[in-house]
């Protein structure tokens, strides 16, 4: 009995030893690359509800510990409830080099912090005690260098902004061209993508536009998921919409084989990122398609389904029940829009699987309005901040667990697009966090 027990003790000794020896390896490497840590554009739009800024401002740390916080989004098999969705739980959050170093018991994080300081190591702790800690929202459809043109040269919306992205707990998103594919370019988005993910958050972007042909940057769709490294598919291909360029089976059939081919000799998800409408013909290319075809249903991500009225929202619902992903479009406040919201209640209460959806914003796209003879009578654009807006919807309006509404902004298209390291807050994970008030969930 006691040569057992001291065996275990020893087996459990030289573990230790082990994690130790690898945790301080990390750490030189992490003392390598201090954190700039600047909050000075933060103070500026800082709401009263948010906790001030901890001083200094303007030093460079290793780590940065927030301590205190119920931390969603850990994949933790044990607190799971559905698919991509976790029980949160009391963690303290240790980040270092742009990654989330560990999640640590509240108990020892003092000890933690006292420890690696007597080695030297430029720690900045900030308490949020009793907030929300979320992993950073992902965008799948934002207009980065902005959209529109629907009412001629004035009518064009303007480019992005990173404080506005921030703003609305965006973190990473995926750019795209809309119905001008001329004169806006890809060169263009691409040039903002870079310059966005140089700032601080992570993009990607679709190539093409609403039209087929689709324009590309280097020539071909495969070519460009090959070469560019940011393009993850092409979008938005406008189907069943009178902007459209109406694509026949065959035409759509070839650009979906590319975007497969394209995409498995990238490693990439290679889909085609489907902007539906609101014409009777809805999805029937696509279901002709899978029927006759041997292309698999996840190469075809459809955008818009929640906002086209109530046939399109039955072809989603199938849609979804056939195992494809849906991306429904962020309720617009301001223009009193509800269908988003209702939609994912009745999905939720049917019981369908709420990991095949997504919400994505159409940040600085138009909202063109229509009269029954095809004219335009008003004209809007969307905002960064509606997905964020409708997580707070879900939970405060009609009750969700915060579990359950981070989900379509975070674990599922994180998981669908193959965000390795995103949508989720776990070791080795990058540090995309924003903290909320545990009250009405606000930055």
């Amino acid at each position: 009995m006691f040569c057992m027990e001291t065996i275990r003790f020893l087996i459990h000794t030289v573990i230790m030893m082990l994690k130790l020896v690898y945790f301080y390896t990390l750490l030189i490497f992490y003392c390598s690359r201090p954190v700039q840590l600047k909050l000075q554009d933060h103070q500026a739009h800082a709401s009263p509800a948010c906790l001030p800024p901890p001083p200094p401002c303007n030093e460079s740390y290793q780590m940065i510990v927030l301590t205190g916080g119920l931390v969603y989004g850990i994949p933790n098999p044990a607190n799971r409830t559905t698919k991509h969705v976790y029980k949160p739980q009391r963690m303290d959050v240790i980040t270092a080099a742009e990654k989330v170093l560990t999640m640590m018991e509240p108990s020892k994080t003092a000890s933690f912090i006292e420890s690696n300081r007597n080695h030297g190591l430029k720690i900045l702790e900030i308490s949020v005690q009793d907030q929300v800690i979320i992993p950073g929202l992902i965008d799948v459809h934002v207009h980065a260098i902005g959209g529109g043109g629907e009412q001629g040269p004035y009518s064009r919306t303007p480019e992005s902004r990173l404080s506005h992205l921030i703003n609305g707990g965006l973190t990473t998103i995926v750019g795209i061209l809309g119905t001008d594919g001329m004169t806006r370019s890809l060169s263009s988005l691409l040039q903002k993508m870079k310059s966005l993910e140089h700032d601080g958050i992570t993009t990607w972007m679709w190539t093409g536009s609403y039209r087929i042909p689709i324009v590309t940057l280097t020539g071909s769709l495969q070519q460009d998921l090959l070469l560019i490294d940011k393009v993850l598919g092409a979008g938005e291909l406008a189907l069943s919409d009178h902007r459209s360029s109406w694509p026949s089976k065959s035409e759509l059939l070839q650009l979906l084989s590319d975007a497969r081919v394209g995409g498995m000799l990238s490693g990439k998800p290679g889909v085609i990122h489907l902007h539906m409408g609101s014409s009777s013909t809805k999805i029937d290319l696509l279901w002709q398609i899978l029927n006759e075809t041997t292309i698999p249903i996840r190469h075809m991500y459809l955008t818009h389904m929640s906002s086209r009225g109530d046939e399109l929202l039955e072809e989603a619902r199938k849609w979804i029940k056939a195992g494809g992903v849906c991306d429904f479009t962020a309720d617009e406040e301001k223009l009193n829009e509800t269908t988003t919201i209702d939609t994912l209640n009745t999905f939720r209460n049917e019981k369908l699987p709420l990991e095949y959806i997504t919400i994505s914003s159409d940040a600085y796209g138009s909202l063109p309005t229509y009269d029954s003879f095809g004219h335009l009578i008003s004209y809007d654009m969307s905002s960064p901040d509606l997905s964020l807006k409708t997580i707070q919807n879900l939970v405060l309006k009609y009750s969700w667990p915060l579990e359950e509404a981070i989900q379509f902004s975070t674990a599922n298209p994180a998981t669908y697009l193959n965000f390795q390291q995103k949508g989720f807050l776990a070791e080795n994970y990058d540090a995309d966090i924003i903290v909320l008030n545990q009250t009405d969930l606000s930055l």
